[in-house]
C-alpha cells in the first residue's frame, strides 16, 4: 500500500524496525506496529496504526500536504 502511494505523491516514505531502533519508539511514543508516523518540518503531524486501504491513505495524505 506505501509503495502505491510513494508513487501518486511527492513523499518520503521510510520503514524502520524499532527491534534496532528502540528510541524511535520512545521518541515518539509508538505503542505497537505497524504505525504510520506523518511527520512535516521535523515535527509529528499525525499517528496512524490501522492503514485500512489505499483510498484512506491517500486522503490522509492529500489532507496532510495541502
Amino acid at each position: 500500500m506505501l509503495q502505491i502511494i510513494e508513487n501518486m505523491f511527492d513523499v518520503k516514505i521510510g520503514k524502520m524496525n524499532l527491534n534496532f531502533y528502540p528510541e524511535l519508539s520512545d521518541t515518539f511514543q509508538i505503542e505497537s506496529v505497524p504505525c504510520l508516523l506523518f511527520i512535516k518540518d521535523g515535527e509529528l503531524v499525525e499517528m496512524i496504526y490501522a492503514f485500512n486501504s489505499v483510498p484512506f491513505l491517500y486522503e490522509k495524505i492529500k489532507q496532510l500536504i495541502l
